[in-house]
């Protein structure tokens, strides 16, 4: 019973607001950021669906058909709008989107199900930001490169050797999407 009360506390101090809570002030904030993590999880969900219909095999020019415009999406969006976009990864491919210990939180939160999104605040390098999160879910499409261990193709067992993003099923969270706005001063 004690760790349930500690852990509800922690969660309160860790998540100061949900997305329902919002202050209004925020809630622009809010929309914004829920629209721009929508445009880039669509995007994704696009490319990975139009693999999946066209039945080619994943080659190297495949994947970076499928992976490289929501990347340079994800970068445009950051420069236009003035954001900071993070995706992040339990089960990471990519060594650069390994979740940190607060993004391992925010994945057993949302594979528990105990939100579908999180609003709160963040300090990142001394700056004050409003983060949003939002779950990226494993679509069908993305077996190919995200399914069995031994039938990823052979280009991703070599280029990403330490590889953990592997073993999941349709509907399993994937990692999460981050989209950070900085407070005025």
């Amino acid at each position: 019973m004690k760790k349930l009360v500690l852990f509800a506390a922690s969660i309160m101090f860790f998540f100061p607001s949900s997305p329902m809570e919002a202050q209004e002030s925020d809630k622009s904030d809010l929309m914004k950021a829920r629209k721009i993590a929508g445009e880039i999880t669509e995007l994704r969900s696009v490319r990975a669906a139009s693999l999946l219909e066209s039945g080619d095999a994943v080659t190297p020019d495949v994947f970076k058909q499928v992976c490289g415009p929501v990347k340079k999406k994800a970068m445009e969006i950051a420069q236009r709008e003035g954001v900071r976009i993070r995706h992040a990864a339990v089960k990471n491919r990519n060594p650069d989107h390994a979740a940190s210990d607060e993004e391992k939180e925010f994945h057993r939160i949302f594979e528990k199900g105990l939100e579908k999104e999180l609003w709160n605040e963040t300090v990142i390098d001394g700056r004050k930001y409003s983060r949003y999160v939002s779950p990226v879910y494993v679509e069908p499409a993305c077996l190919a490169c995200h399914g069995e261990k031994d039938s990823r193709p052979a280009f991703v067992r070599e280029k990403y050797p330490q590889d953990k993003a592997f073993g999941f099923d349709a509907g399993d969270l994937r990692g999460v999407i981050e989209v950070m706005m900085a407070q005025e001063k």
